[in-house]
This record gives structure tokens, sequence and C-alpha cells, in this order.
């Protein structure tokens, strides 16, 4: 079972993860369309997956094979959707469904049709630990877009549940207030380039470069390297809370068992049994 420690370490690095979530959020200025990833670095890892310990020529050869793959992949199943007549993105639909069944139990009421000014009654659901709170939404009905006071519209540009009970209550298409960068057209689009395939390596030019030797004191060694990586309080083991390692023999720092200075230990012997 955890200890209570344990517990509330991860209670802190769930809050630290929820508030890098918020904090991206709220610092996009509407143009991360609900993406939480900071930097390009986190992608390049799922790239490497299983192959970040080969050599460099290897990374570069399994890079060009996988992207294509995943070129080629999306690309078709986004023209398969919109000849089956899907116009919107796979992910986005499957969400939408959930998000319409929480709908149907808002109330909306109409403040100004002209300005689209509609309160949001929600209601109770989760078991009854969720909802029963007012949320405005302001919708533009000619530009097919939106504002909600729970910020969900906005950040990912697909109708939240309190837009889209409003969608329904003026007989408008949910599906219509979604981003156009969420439709089918705009995946085929994003992944229309195609690669060359590479030719054999006995047919690529001869290069006539400098020859480059690499350094011969850079060679790995036995053992696993060094990390580089500036460490910060999260990187912060328990055992380093409690203080250095100790011998299980002599109980000293420093050292390990098997390479312990100290005497060794004694035999335990049987009990001599008493003499009569």
């Amino acid at each position: 079972m955890k200890t209570i420690r344990q517990i509330h370490r991860a209670g802190a690095v769930w809050a630290e993860g929820q508030d890098l979530h918020m904090w991206t959020f709220h610092m996009d200025n509407g143009a991360r369309f609900g993406i939480a990833t900071t930097n390009h670095g986190e992608s390049i890892n799922g790239v490497y997956k299983g192959i970040r310990a080969m050599p460099v020529s290897v990374l570069v050869e399994m890079t060009y094979w996988k992207v294509n793959e995943w070129f080629v992949k999306r690309r078709d199943a986004a023209i398969g959707r919109e000849r089956a007549g899907h116009s919107i993105a796979k992910h986005i639909f499957d969400g939408m469904q959930k998000i319409e069944e929480k709908s149907s139990k808002h109330r909306v009421v109409l403040f100004n049709r002209n300005e689209g000014i509609f309160a949001v009654q929600t209601g109770i659901w989760g078991g009854g630990r969720r909802g029963h709170n007012r949320q405005s939404v302001t919708l533009h009905v000619e530009t097919r877009t939106g504002e909600c006071t729970c910020q969900k519209y906005q950040n990912r540009r697909v109708p939240c549940s309190h837009a889209m009970a409003v969608a329904k209550s003026i007989t408008l298409s949910a599906y219509s207030l979604v981003s156009p960068y969420y439709t089918e057209q705009a995946i085929r689009n994003s992944y229309s380039s195609s690669f060359s395939p590479l030719p054999d390596e006995a047919y690529w030019p001869v290069d006539n470069g400098k020859l480059i030797i690499p350094p011969l004191h850079l060679k790995r060694t036995k053992g696993r390297p060094r990390t580089e990586r500036i460490h910060n309080e999260m990187d912060q083991s328990q055992r380093a809370r409690r203080g250095p390692k100790r011998c299980s023999k002599c109980r000293q720092p420093g050292h390990e068992k098997r390479r312990c200075p100290g005497p060794p230990l004694e035999q335990d012997s049987a009990p001599i049994p008493n003499q009569p």
C-alpha cells in the first residue's frame, strides 16, 4: 500500500500538472486549440520512442520512415471519412457525442436574440457531484462563433455543452460551430504533402566533401552514461531527503555491503546441545 507521503507527493505532481495545463490555456491568447504541450520536444519524444539509444544515422532513417507512415495513414483516413460523408474529424465527432448527452440536461434562458445572449442553467450529472451552475453564452449565428463563461468553447474551438444547448434551442446545428480547422478537409490538406522513396545506398551520389572523423575520446564506455540535465526539486527522491545511502553491514555511508572494508560477518553456528 502507498504511504501517506507518496500519496501527498502524487497529489502535488497532479496539481502542478493541472496548473501548467490551465496556465497554457490562459496564456495562449486563443491560438493553441486546446493543446497543452509546451514545446516540440514532447512531440519528438513520441517519434524517438524505443530508438533513443540508437546511432544518429538510425534516428534519422527511422524518423523518415515513421513520419512518412503517419502522413500516409492520416491522409488516407481523412479521404476515407470524407467519401463516407463525414465532415468533422473523428475525435471531435466522438467528443461531441458525449457533450450532446450532457447538454440535454441544461435549461436555456433567452436574454437578447439580436445579440445572441443566453443564460444556461446546467443540470446535475456525475452522480450528483457536478453541475447545477449558471453560464453565460454569446452566440454569433452569422459568423458561426461564440463565447461561453466556462472558456472551453474559446480554448478548444468546439462547442461546449452550454453552447450546444443554446444551438439546439434555436434549431442550429452544433457541428456548424466547430472550427474549420477540425474538418476532414483541413486534415487532408495538412497531410497533402508526400515523401519520395529513398534509393538504395549504392545509387547515392558520391560525396567528395571533407572526411569527418568522430573524436575518439567521446566514445561511450561501460556503464550508464552520466546525465547532464540540470536537476530541480522535482528530481529529489525520498532517499535524498532521508540522507545518504548506508551500508547494510556496518551502517556507514559511502559504500555498500559487497565492498565493505569492515571485518566479515560471523557465521551463525548451530547451538550445541547440553551434555547430560
